[in-house]
């Protein structure tokens, strides 16, 4: 039984025992601007900030232009469907790959400026998963069907063409090591990390998966997820081993951590990763419906997140990204939202 579920189940029982003998204290909500990991008297790590589902939640309101036209049109779909991938660039602009629509929403409160890319989808753009922000302003999208990686350029109004028709299969998460200047790709069904050269995007090498004589040398089982570090570190989901593979920054794996189970510090079905500026790894977990932080060494350090619709609460969580300031932003999927909070990196107590 999910360690939630069965948690629920004890209070509940305790209420029905405990009715009767003693006054119940009033049901008091916690506001939203409280909301905290851990809870007080500890010291609060993680705070709740806001949800995103339309530019409407951050102040991005239609402009005269698409008012008219919605009048013609009708109304402009702006909201969000089926989040996953998302990253944020230096200017602020937050990046958010949606299944349904096929598209990435942009948002950029700097300009009170909404869009979505590509405006008219390229023929084999077909089921967008993940993004990554490489030099010289690309944008990489991976396409799980097409069996692509997408490159937009001009922050996603140019589509420059993709790579790895032939070479990958099924690709899925993406990161770029600046340190090494690699575009690294996972490819899912045949359980491989592809490391394409920045600057030109040619294939330097693959990492796991079957050797020419079809024995496996697998690294990994399904892998989902790729994060890298501040040192360069990077962090895969292995998704059916049930662990985190830690990679140096030339990819030689220094370790794990994480394992099958339902207590903290294992995981059932671990999807998206990322660090923060104190190089403490993030989580998530579809299943659990949480967000766990461990630190380098993969010690459990804290969890939050719990199964619902509320502020802080996730229905299959699926991505998450970190940004400079320590925001973290969290696709949830099948609530249509994008979750965000904020790592407090001094200790603070809420006010």
């Amino acid at each position: 039984m999910r360690p939630d579920i069965a948690g629920r189940l004890v209070g509940v029982a305790c209420v029905f025992l405990l009715a009767g003998c003693a006054p119940q204290a009033p049901i008091t909500e916690i506001p939203v601007s409280d909301l905290v990991w851990p809870q007080p008297p500890a010291t609060p790590r993680i705070r709740f900030l806001y949800t995103l589902t339309e530019p409407e939640d951050i102040d991005i309101k239609a402009g005269f232009f698409h008012k008219v036209m919605g009048a013609f049109r009708g109304p402009e779909t702006r909201g969000i469907h089926s989040p996953y991938g998302l990253t944020r660039d230096a200017e602020g602009r937050l990046y958010v790959v949606d299944n349904f629509y096929q598209a990435v929403h942009v948002y950029d409160a700097g300009k009170n400026k909404y869009y979505r890319f590509p405006k008219k989808s390229p023929e084999a753009f077909r089921n967008p998963v993940d993004i990554a922000l490489g030099t010289g302003g690309r944008i990489y999208v991976s396409d799980s069907v097409a069996g692509l990686v997408h490159v937009f350029s001009d922050r996603g109004a140019r589509y420059s063409g993709s790579i790895g028709a032939g070479q990958l299969q099924r690709p899925t998460g993406l990161a770029v090591n600046h340190k090494t200047g690699e575009l690294l790709v996972l490819d899912t069904v045949v359980s491989q990390l592809l490391v394409f050269d920045e600057r030109d995007l040619s294939l330097k090498r693959t990492v796991g998966g079957d050797n020419e004589d079809g024995d496996s040398v697998s690294l990994f089982h399904l892998p989902t997820n790729v994060a890298v570090a501040g040192d360069g570190r990077v962090y895969v989901t292995d998704s059916m081993n049930f662990r985190i593979q830690v990679l140096s920054a030339d990819l030689e794996v220094t370790g794990s951590f994480g394992a099958a189970g339902n207590v903290p510090g294992n995981f059932s079905r671990p999807k998206g990763l990322a660090t923060d500026s104190d190089g403490h790894v993030y989580v998530v977990d579809a299943l659990f419906d949480n967000v766990q932080i461990f630190d380098d060494e993969g010690n459990l350090l804290l969890s939050f997140g719990a199964p619902g619709h509320e502020p802080g609460e996730f229905w299959l969580p699926n991505a998450i990204f970190i940004d400079p300031e320590d925001r973290i932003y969290v696709s949830d999927s099948h609530n249509k939202r994008v979750q965000v909070f904020q790592y407090l990196k001094q200790a603070e107590n809420p006010e």
